[in-house]
């Protein structure tokens, strides 16, 4: 029982420490680009990103790590030997290929939503609320999709339905993230149709594969179905871009609509709950999300 209390206590004071330099990092880099340094900014940005895949990657050690490995050695080893090859053993799990294909596959989501907002911020510079409202949400999205991370190995995982639904909230709102930033960050350079759907369609993958990897659903056939999908969703997405006059963030939302559409009904068809009834639902909420932005949006501006 103590030792469950330790383990619990250390998650939350982790997940905390993450948060909390996540959230500062996001408050520094609206500050820079406030200020319109953008050299600057990428820079931070960057630093700020290595500060998370550090932090992930020696604490969150994602129940492979050896335990009791101080008791073991201090009958062998003593002073700065003992220390020296403590840590050596602490970290012996990041060298194993079973942990590296965990790390990374969870290392999609944060990213995803750190980057996105980097985006975000770089797009509304001087609009202070804007910005406001996107690191605050940003930051709650990371907190919740830490506090999970290592929840995702356990064998408890898949029995905690509230755990699953709470990660696919994190996960549209990431998708509507990176969607729309993209597109914004696509009309602010005007890059073109083409470079919006390689990055779409690779972006719709990493979510895809992302969420199959969790549920453990990964095989030749479906990574094929999730190949189709993204690049459909690619294709949508160069749509928008080509012939969307309004701003980008309802273009994520369109964007989504149809990603989250497609994405619902290969889940539930691999869960074998895929009905008729279903998919016709699916696929009229994606089409009454595009039909109603189209209908009730007054075409102006693309970037807000």
């Amino acid at each position: 029982m103590k030792n469950l209390m330790s383990e619990q206590k250390n998650h939350f004071l982790s997940v905390l420490i993450v948060s909390i330099g996540g959230f500062l990092g996001f408050e520094a880099l609206s500050l820079i680009i406030g200020l319109y340094q953008p050299e600057i900014y990428l820079k931070v940005a960057f630093w700020v990103y290595i500060f998370h895949v550090c932090w992930l990657t020696l604490m969150f050690d994602l129940h492979y790590k050896k335990r009791g490995i101080l008791a073991s050695l201090k009958l062998t080893h003593s002073g700065w030997r003992l220390i020296g090859r403590a840590f050596l053993e602490r970290f012996e799990h990041i060298k194993k290929w079973e942990y590296l294909r965990h790390f990374q596959n969870y290392l999609i989501l944060p990213g995803i939503i750190y980057w996105s907002v980097v985006v975000m911020l770089f797009l509304n510079p001087f609009r202070q609320v804007v910005k406001q409202l996107i690191v605050v949400f940003a930051s709650l999205g990371l907190t919740v999709a830490y506090w999970y991370f290592k929840k995702v190995f356990s064998k408890q995982m898949e029995s905690h339905e509230l755990w699953i639904k709470i990660l696919g909230l994190v996960k549209i709102f990431a998708a509507f993230y990176v969607f729309a930033g993209c597109l914004g960050l696509a009309w602010y350079f005007n890059l073109g149709g083409i470079i919006v759907w390689s990055v779409i369609f690779s972006l719709s993958f990493l979510l895809l594969y992302q969420a199959l990897f969790q549920h453990r659903l990964l095989n030749f056939n479906i990574l094929l179905l999730s190949v189709l999908i993204s690049g459909f969703v690619g294709v949508v997405a160069a749509m928008v871009y080509n012939f969307w006059e309004t701003n980008y963030l309802t273009g994520g939302m369109v964007v989504l609509a149809v990603y989250n559409s497609l994405w619902g009904i290969l889940h539930h068809h691999l869960d074998r709950t895929l009905t008729k009834k279903l998919a016709m639902e699916y696929t009229l909420i994606m089409f009454l999300a595009v039909s109603i932005l189209l209908a009730s949006h007054d075409f102006g501006a693309k970037v807000i």
